[in-house]
C-alpha cells in the first residue's frame, strides 16, 4: 500500500471525503514531488478513491510526469486569473460528496484556502493533522537512514568548524564557516535551519541568532546546527568552552550531560514521551537548576526540525518502532551562559538508539 492509500483509508474511516495538500513537507512525503513553497500554488487534492488531482504551474510539467504512480495533472499558466477555474476543474473532476475537505493546519495558506473556497464554496475546511503526523512519526528503513547520513554529515561539518574557532572569531564568523563545511560534508543545499552560534552571556537565549558579538576566553559557546540528505534531516547541539571553564559552568555541564543520558536511557518502545521529559527534567530540578531548563526535552525529527513526536511534559504518545526524535536538555543562566547538549534518537527493534556520536563533555579550546 502506498502512501496515497493509506491517506485515503484514513479519509474513509474519519468519513472525510476530500484532502488538499498544499507545497512543502507533506506533499514531498506523500508523493516524493518537491514543489518549493512560492506565489504559485501547488494543490493535492485526493478523493477516497481513484487518483489524486494535482494542480500545479505548466513550469513544474516535467517533474510532475516524473511522479512514481498515477495521478491527473491540471497546470495553469501565468495568468493569475486562471488559477480559480483550474482548480475547480480539478475539484469537480473528483468523485465523491462535496461537503468537507481535511487540511494541515500549519500547512495551509490562505492562497490556497481562497483558491479552493472559491472551487467549491460549500465546502467546510477540518483539519487532518492527526493522520499525517501519525504517518510521518513512523519512519522507513530508508528514512532513518538518510537521518543517519544527514548525522554523520553534520558531525563532519562541526569538527572540521571548531578548528577555526579562537578568541577574536565573531559569532557569524564561526556559523558562515559551519554552513560553508556542512555544504562540503555532503548536505542537500537547503539546510533545515539557520545554524544557532551563541557565545557568552547569548548562550543563555535558546534560540539565540549569530551576531556579530567577538568570542572571548572564558565564553562558553552553543552551537546547534543540522545537516539534510535527501531532505531528510538531523538537528544536534553542542557545547564549547574558551579556555579552562569557571567551577559553575563546569558543574552545569556535568548536570546537562547526565540529564541527556538520563533521557536517553529513558527512551524505548511504549514509552510515554511525558517519562522522557520527566526523566531530563528530574536530573537538573535535583541539582537545583530546574527554573534554569526553559523548553521542553525534545521533538521529532524528519522531513522538518521540528514535527511529532513532541519530548514534553504534556505528549503522552508512547514511542513506537520508526519514530525519531531529539533529546537536548539545557541550562541556561541568564545573562551569564548557557550548555545545551542535543543528541537524535530512532526507536528501533533493538531499542532507543542514539545517532550521534559526538562527545557530550564541553569541547574546550586552548
Amino acid at each position: 500500500m502506498n502512501k496515497i492509500e493509506t491517506v485515503q483509508n484514513f479519509m474513509l474511516d474519519a468519513k472525510i471525503p476530500l484532502v488538499a495538500v498544499t507545497a512543502g513537507p507533506d506533499l514531498r512525503y506523500l508523493t516524493g514531488l518537491d514543489f518549493h513553497i512560492s506565489e504559485r500554488p501547488a494543490i493535492l487534492l485526493l478523493a477516497v478513491q481513484g487518483p489524486p488531482h494535482l494542480i500545479h504551474p505548466e513550469l513544474e510539467a516535467v517533474k510532475v510526469k516524473g511522479c512514481k504512480f498515477p495521478l491527473i495533472s491540471f497546470p495553469y499558466g501565468e495568468s493569475k486569473e486562471t488559477w480559480a477555474s483550474v482548480c475547480a476543474q480539478a475539484l469537480n473532476a473528483l468523485p465523491g460528496d462535496k461537503i468537507k475537505i481535511g487540511v494541515i493546519s500549519t500547512q495551509m495558506r490562505y492562497l490556497e484556502m481562497e483558491l479552493i473556497h472559491r472551487a467549491g464554496p460549500e465546502l467546510r475546511f477540518v483539519t487532518v493533522d492527526k493522520y499525517i503526523q501519525e504517518m510521518r512519526k513512523q519512519k522507513e528503513v530508508g528514512e532513518i537512514a538518510s537521518i543517519r547520513k544527514a548525522v554523520e554529515i553534520a558531525e563532519r561539518a562541526f569538527l572540521e568548524t571548531i578548528r577555526i574557532i579562537e578568541p577574536g572569531r565573531t559569532e557569524k564568523e564561526i556559523a558562515a564557516a559551519l554552513v560553508l563545511n556542512l555544504f562540503n560534508s555532503g548536505s542537500d543545499p537547503e539546510l533545515p535551519f539557520s545554524p544557532i552560534v551563541a557565545s557568552g552571556p547569548n548562550s543563555a537565549d535558546p534560540h539565540a541568532v549569530p551576531t556579530e558579538r567577538v568570542v572571548e576566553v572564558g565564553d562558553l559557546i552553543v552551537i546547534d546546527w543540522g545537516a539534510a540528505c535527501s531532505h531528510y534531516i538531523s538537528d544536534i547541539t553542542r557545547t564549547i568552552s574558551i579556555g579552562s571553564p569557571s567551577a559553575e559552568f563546569e558543574q552545569i555541564a556535568r548536570i546537562v550531560s547526565a540529564a541527556n543520558t538520563a533521557a536517553r536511557e529513558k527512551a524505548g518502545e511504549q514509552v510515554l514521551c511525558s517519562e522522557v521529559d520527566a526523566a531530563a527534567r528530574a536530573v537538573i530540578t535535583a541539582a537545583d537548576y530546574g527554573e534554569y531548563f526553559t523548553h521542553r526535552t525534545g521533538h521529532g525529527i524528519g522531513l522538518e526540525a521540528h514535527e511529532a513526536p513532541y519530548i514534553s511534559a504534556e505528549d503522552q504518545y508512547p514511542l513506537k518502532i520508526g519514530n525519531t526524535f531529539t533529546i537536548e536538555p539545557g541550562i541556561y543562566l541568564p545573562g551569564r551562559g548557557g550548555v545545551r547538549i542535543e543528541d537524535n534518537v530512532a526507536i528501533t527493534e533493538q531499542g532507543a538508539e542514539t545517532l550521534t556520536s559526538l562527545p557530550r563533555e564541553l569541547f574546550i579550546i586552548d
